[in-house]
């Protein structure tokens, strides 16, 4: 009998597999197809996101599991083109959590919630015996209306879509790791953000195709994702993707793919060519995509394969990864 392992729960091939196996449970019973993407239609105009989270340790550089669940909830609606309106927060915490410990989580999710117009519109709160799981789990539902008149996805994507990335990738797994193996690497925080501030401006752009923010799986998961989806071809150039030098020393020392590493205030973004510069001038112009860069294009060639054409002229092949290198991530 198949049991899980923990990198069904990473984002990669084995992730990407049972979710699979999970919804033909549904499909098969005349629903519909869901998209497989991050943000699902409750209408023509409005959008609906759940998840879960789990981080360790709980407090790192930059963020908080509180902070961590509500911006993680806006971004799945905010790459869809949903104005983050109302979220439902749960609560599964270990018995003998520090009280003071989940009100500071709960203080910092609130003050995103504050920041970005979101209302709590209820929750549910669960205590556990000890031992039964570690620590503190969160959950949410958050709902959205469209901002845009089109709802992007990958569906949308097209041949000679230039492709951008918000920021360099990796730097919440890399702060989570680095967290874990007690190695101190000055100035590395994560990335944890609301995207809203910084996607809403391109919905003004007619060529406007899609965006994914790079949770599990990093990078090259959410490119696998949309080239197996869409059944087209992806190419980055190695050189045009945006380093953070601190993320890949640790990666150098630990083995870790810098692209294949969690984000949590980093996105994906597709347009067509027409746009890419417009694009570009309106994702540096944010704090959060400064360092954001034009990576590679989409292309009818080698359909359902992402290629890197490295610095040296070659190209290798991205694939999804199969374990889970670095669990309890978000």
């Amino acid at each position: 009998m198949a049991i899980l392992q923990s990198g069904h729960g990473g984002g990669g091939r084995l992730s990407s597999e049972l979710v699979g196996a999970l919804a033909e449970r549904f499909t098969s019973r005349n629903l519909p197809s869901p998209e497989m993407e991050d943000c699902a239609l409750l209408s023509a105009n409005q959008g609906i996101t759940l998840d879960g989270f789990t981080v360790t340790p709980r407090f790192f550089p930059g963020g908080s599991l509180g902070k961590l669940a509500v911006c993680g909830s806006i971004n799945d609606l905010a790459v869809r083109g949903m104005r983050p309106e109302h979220i439902l927060l749960g609560v599964i915490a270990e018995e003998g959590l520090e009280r003071e410990e989940l009100l500071e989580h709960m203080g910092q999710a609130a003050a995103v919630c504050a920041a970005e117009g979101v209302t709590l519109l209820g929750g549910d709160t669960k205590v556990v015996p000890r031992g039964a799981l570690d620590g503190l789990f969160l959950t949410t539902c958050a709902v959205g209306s469209l901002a845009l008149s089109r709802v992007p996805g990958m569906a949308r994507m097209q041949p000679g879509d230039v492709l951008f990335l918000t920021g360099p990738p990796g730097r919440h797994g890399a702060c989570i790791a680095a967290c874990r193996y007690d190695l101190e690497i000055p100035g590395l925080e994560s990335d944890c953000a609301s995207l809203w501030g910084l996607l809403e401006p391109l919905f003004a752009l007619p060529g406007f195709r899609c965006a994914r923010d790079a949770t599990r799986g990093g990078v090259g998961t959410v490119l696998c994702e949309w080239a197996e989806g869409r059944h087209l071809g992806l190419l980055l150039e190695e050189e045009a993707l945006p380093e953070d030098s601190r993320v890949a020393s640790l990666g150098d020392l630990l083995g870790l793919e810098p692209l294949y590493l969690a984000c949590e205030g980093t996105a994906v973004v597709a347009v067509a060519p027409e746009d890419a510069e417009e694009c570009l001038k309106k994702l540096r112009a944010h704090p959060l995509g400064k360092d954001a860069a034009r990576i590679g294009y989409v292309t009818e060639e080698h359909p359902g394969t992402v290629g890197l054409r490295t610095s040296l002229g070659g190209v290798r092949v991205l694939d999804m990864p199969v374990g889970d290198p670095l669990p309890r991530i978000c």
